[in-house]
């Protein structure tokens, strides 16, 4: 029962980034290689501002997701929107490029040692079967309360309904008026901000170094391929179904070592028998 509560904690961190990541895919057309980096981008602005700068960390989360989301939509300007037309295989070669980018700059200015943040050590708090810190059940009520309101806006906001309808139909939603421009511009925030406060819980429950980013992005990619790339429902149930097994799998102190080949081979396993994902259509992007 404690590794099913591990599961589920690790579950719904990874609810909220996969359902940013399957958005991105969704209107962007393309699988953004560089968004693990771009999380732990965050989770090191962070660091710099809680234990370099000394701010507290509510403060530091906040600054660190105005400039995720800034970095966001300059990373579209200047890579993404330039190479749109040239097609998905071009913008996810780009998306490698900055990943190593990203990636490389980290190591350079953190190094390789693992970090952690400035805040008080907390000890768990039993819940029936379960163990579990003050401030996991933070960050499960927040990533469950965000997922909501991502919700919320795509369907009863006007820019949500402009975003579904690009992501439907590119074409026809310039002609009916959309300003798809603008759709991708909060495209980029929305998701950029998402990818952020991803890496920040992922570095709260474990340390941050210059890989997590991009660990954490092949969970989220087996996350997405289970549940059906471009399909948002999908995208959390992937993402449970990925934190719940991985984690589970402590019980053979055997595979604890191996929770990303077990991601990886759920994934295989789903492509095999569902190539669209459990709640995925037989279509590309």
């Amino acid at each position: 029962m404690i590794y099913l509560g591990f599961g589920i904690i690790a579950g719904a961190i990874l609810a909220l980034p996969s359902l940013a990541l399957s958005l991105l895919c969704r209107n962007c057309k393309f699988f953004n290689l560089a968004y693990g980096d771009q999380m732990g981008l965050t989770a090191y602005l962070v660091l710099f501002f809680n234990v370099s700068l000394g701010l507290n960390f509510p403060a530091s989360v906040i600054l660190s997701l105005i400039i995720s989301a800034i970095l966001g939509v300059i990373f579209y300007w200047v890579i993404f929107k330039p190479l749109r037309r040239h097609g998905p295989l071009v913008l996810l070669i780009a998306s490698l490029g900055l990943a190593f980018v990203i990636h490389n700059s980290e190591l350079a200015i953190w190094g390789p040692n693992p970090q952690k943040y400035n805040i008080p050590f907390e000890t768990g708090l039993r819940l029936g079967p379960f163990i579990i810190t003050p401030i996991q059940l933070v960050l499960i009520g927040l990533s469950f309360a965000l997922t909501g309101a991502i919700f919320a806006l795509l369907r009863y906001t006007g820019i949500g309904r402009a975003m579904r309808a690009t992501a439907d139909n590119l074409e026809l939603a310039t002609i009916r008026g959309v300003d798809t421009e603008m759709v991708f511009i909060w495209t980029w925030i929305i998701c950029s901000a998402t990818a952020g406060l991803g890496g920040v819980f992922l570095a709260l429950i474990t340390t941050l170094t210059p890989w997590t980013g991009f660990i954490t992005l092949l969970f989220l990619f087996s996350a997405l391929i289970l549940g059906g790339v471009g399909n948002l429902v999908g995208a959390l149930v992937g993402a449970m179904i990925i934190g719940i097994v991985s984690e589970c799998a402590g019980i053979l102190s055997a595979l604890a070592p191996y929770k990303i080949a077990i991601a990886f081979a759920i994934m295989f396993l789903c492509l095999l028998i569902r190539p669209s994902g459990i709640l995925g259509k037989e279509r590309g992007f």
